[in-house]
């Protein structure tokens, strides 16, 4: 399906980046990264994943396979000119990865952000939980209203959306199969993350030689909100690297 995708910059540059959201989350969450990218040049090309932000949900079985057709079909409608950029912050980092072993021609390199290596079940099992009665809660009487930016798009998405993630993505290992690529992949996550754990990152770095690591201190799983300084500047050099 057509991703509803928002681009922003000259086309004429040839110099696009693709920037892909998590889960919870939407094509909003990369303002202040393509505020940083505009001035460089760079055309941002960012779509909200299905059930997400203005993209549809069609209430199939959603695994990453049925992400990749959304996200492939979406970006050959662009006439963007390959291989480009991709960011990506932990689904939208996964899909970036599996994006290169099986359609290396359009990914130069990647920014991988948060991006689990395996879940852990107690992560899992929290999630399963409030996707109960505090999900259902929050949307009846509209008190996600007042919550923060992050939790409160987190519950404005879909409840099956965020369903088919949790049934499909729990049980991942990236740790000990990887995807295959042969591209410059640079690993960013926070020392405090439940999501997606450094030591799991560590060990996808380890796998890759074409690969850098990056550990932002006193930051959880959206590292680019608690310590905006630190990824920005990690953000920054990667990108120009």
């Amino acid at each position: 399906m057509r991703l509803v995708t928002q681009i922003f910059g000259d086309e004429h540059r040839g110099n696009d980046i693709v920037l892909i959201h998590g889960t919870g989350a939407k094509a909003e969450m990369w303002r202040r990264q393509i505020d940083m990218l505009l001035p460089l040049g760079f055309r941002c090309i960012v779509p909200d994943l299905r059930g997400h932000g203005d993209s549809h949900e069609p209430y199939e079985d959603t695994d990453i396979n049925a992400h990749l057709t959304d996200v492939i079909e979406t970006l050959d409608e662009l006439c963007i000119s390959y291989p480009v950029v991709f960011a990506g912050h932990s689904l939208g980092a996964i899909i970036a990865l599996e994006l290169a072993e099986r359609r290396p021609e359009v990914v130069k390199k990647i920014l991988a952000i948060a991006m689990p290596g395996r879940v852990p079940l107690l992560t899992t099992e929290a999630f399963r939980w409030f996707l109960g009665w505090p999900y259902k809660g929050l949307r009846d009487t509209q008190l996600h209203r007042t919550l923060g930016w992050r939790p409160r798009v987190l519950v404005e998405t879909n409840r099956h959306t965020l369903e088919q993630i949790m049934l499909n993505f729990s049980t991942i290992n990236y740790c000990d199969n990887l995807p295959k690529m042969d591209c410059p992949v640079h690993f960013v996550v926070g020392r405090l993350d439940p999501i997606a754990p450094y030591v799991y990152v560590h060990k996808m770095h380890q796998a890759l030689p074409n690969s850098t690591m990056q550990i932002i201190e006193w930051a959880g799983h959206n590292c680019m909100d608690s310590q905006p300084k630190a990824f920005d500047k990690w953000f920054s050099e990667k990108i120009n690297a």
